[in-house]
């Protein structure tokens, strides 16, 4: 039997709803030559018969005895994939029909690169399009402190798939973020700069309904990346990139220790060059700015940190200061304007 240029690999769990457009679009693709290979993680509503009712040769449908959820699914899809790369589909999305084709095409034409996702744009519960940095050096930086993936979108070249598979012993929920750090520790990934996947959100989605047990994945892979840079490390150190990870403002951010911790591995990588300095420096400054212009709410602490830490200092930076201080001046200065 001869091997499909791609074999691409589908995980489902009581997904009767959704599966069928998200199997058809994949069947759909400009590049044919490939298998679908449907896992199914134990349905209990109508999901194989669902899919069941699709005739196309190359869908390939196995289903599991018992649950092993996303990861284990996902490995034992790839052990029985023969195609020359392996990509991932998610049950409730819909591929673009000229993803495949995009992103094989993109793997040829780089063969540094052993890995490549690309741009989703959201449907369902808001619409949005999320794109993300393209270029290696860009991607091995922001995978410090972000997951710059869309996992159904993944395509990765066969000899790029790592011994042991997706870990979810080690990492939970948050084992494809551990993956992608592990592969560009190894070798160059990138992101197509195209929207090639439309991702649905949606109440009943791992990442709404099961959020804390993968934040605590996250924190192991941010855990191994910082002591990879830095070494000894302190339990504040991993919470505190863990709230830049997370991008979620409170009332009292700790924005005194992201500066310091942003310092230490900007010094660190001076040392040891794990990283592109220049890419490196720009996610830094960049998220420094961030973190004081949108999540610092005292006047007076913005200042004092901008001010104290001249290397993360930028012109988007000041500007963004100033106006946040002179906002509340300007309203208060226009309600006193006689009428």
């Amino acid at each position: 039997m001869t091997s499909p240029c791609v074999s691409v690999v589908l995980c489902v769990y009581n997904q009767a709803a959704y599966v069928a457009e998200a199997i058809e679009s994949i069947l759909r693709q400009t590049l044919t030559d490939l298998e679908l290979i449907v896992v199914d993680d134990a349905s209990t509503d109508a999901t194989p018969s669902v899919i069941q009712g699709f005739a196309d040769a190359r869908l390939r449908y196995v289903r599991n005895a018992t649950n092993l959820g996303h990861a284990g699914s996902l490995n034992r899809g790839f052990a029985l994939a023969r195609g020359a790369y392996l990509a991932i589909m998610d049950s409730d999305d819909i591929s673009l029909p000229e993803r495949l084709e995009r992103q094989v095409t993109f793997l040829e034409r780089h063969p540094e690169v052993a890995l490549c996702g690309a741009w989703v744009e959201t449907f369902g519960a808001r619409q949005e399009r999320r794109c993300f940095p393209t270029e290696p050096a860009a991607l091995a930086v922001r995978l410090l402190m972000a997951c710059p993936f869309s996992t159904p979108t993944v395509v990765m070249r066969r000899d790029a798939w790592l011994p042991g598979g997706f870990d979810f012993d080690a990492f939970g929920l948050a084992f494809d973020y551990a993956y992608w750090v592990a592969v560009a520790n190894r070798a160059a990934v990138a992101n197509v700069p195209a929207v090639l996947l439309k991702y649905r959100l949606h109440a009943g989605q791992t990442t709404t309904t099961r959020r804390a047990a993968q934040l605590a994945g996250t924190r192991l892979v941010l855990r191994q990346q910082l002591a990879a840079l830095l070494g000894e490390l302190q339990e504040t150190d991993v919470e505190t990139l863990t709230y830049v990870f997370v991008n979620e403002a409170t009332g009292n951010p700790p924005t005194a220790l992201i500066g310091d911790l942003f310092e230490r591995i900007r010094r660190a990588n001076q040392r040891v060059h794990r990283y592109d300095p220049v890419e490196l420096d720009r996610l830094l400054v960049e998220t420094w700015a961030h973190i004081l212009a949108d999540h610092e709410p005292d006047h007076g602490r913005r200042w004092r940190e901008m001010l104290r830490r001249p290397a993360l200092w930028s012109w988007p930076l000041g500007a963004a200061c100033l106006r946040r201080t002179l906002r509340p001046l300007k309203t208060r200065l226009w309600k006193r304007r006689p009428a």
